[in-house]
């Protein structure tokens, strides 16, 4: 049990590392707010990612492929995407550029939504979908996961206690990120990661609508 733990928690954090829509929320919340937004939006991520690689290793993996499932997660993935891209870009380029360092605690943090958000995005992310989906369909194929209730118990915690590892481990290195940037630098990185998060829901859209689609 132990080693299929072990290789929940590896599987966890080999897709959170590569930098995603996750990622960039984390950032962009960070920023303003420091590690409690940055650790919440990580937090909201947990549940997309436990939710399909659950689906998955219970045998409901081909529910996806129903194409009007697949078209409602899409869908659901590019106005959420778009949504949390256009209202980071709009709020970066009305305010004023946050004080950096200790300065930037004055005000309340952006707490509110936080979770909400990197759950959002993990939910609705096709990107996860296909992932957790794919990947758990192999592992029960192989026998690693999805034989008994216990061993399906302990690779869903590993996965968890990956994820969490990595979230706190994200989140602190925002934090201190945040203590060494300048107004100006602030403001470019809140711009950065917002138009990354429209980039992935625009992106997403033309798989969906494009030409070959």
């Amino acid at each position: 049990m132990l080693l299929t733990a072990f290789t929940g928690a590896i599987m966890a954090i080999s897709f959170c590392a590569p930098p995603g829509p996750v990622t960039m929320e984390t950032i962009r919340r960070g920023l303003r707010g420091g590690f409690g937004p940055a650790l919440q939006v990580q937090l909201g991520s947990i549940v997309g990612d436990v939710t399909w690689c659950a689906l998955a290793l219970v045998g409901l993996a081909p529910l996806v492929q129903v194409a009007w499932v697949r078209a409602l997660l899409s869908v659901t993935g590019v106005g959420v995407l778009v949504y949390l891209g256009t209202a980071g870009l709009r709020e970066a380029l009305a305010s004023r550029p946050a004080l950096a360092g200790a300065n930037a605690d004055a005000g309340p943090p952006p707490r509110q939504g936080a979770f909400r958000s990197g759950m959002a995005i993990s939910m609705a992310n096709p990107t996860a979908v296909g992932y957790w989906l794919s990947v758990g369909g192999a592992l029960v194929a192989a026998g690693v996961a999805g034989t008994t209730a216990g061993q399906t118990t302990a690779f869903i915690l590993g996965i968890i206690g990956g994820t969490i590892t990595w979230d706190f481990l994200t989140a602190f290195v925002v934090r201190w990120g945040r203590m060494l940037m300048t107004p100006r630098v602030f403001r470019l990185v809140n711009l950065g990661c917002s138009a990354a998060l429209l980039v992935f829901g625009i992106s997403l859209a033309l798989a969906m609508f494009g030409p070959s689609a």
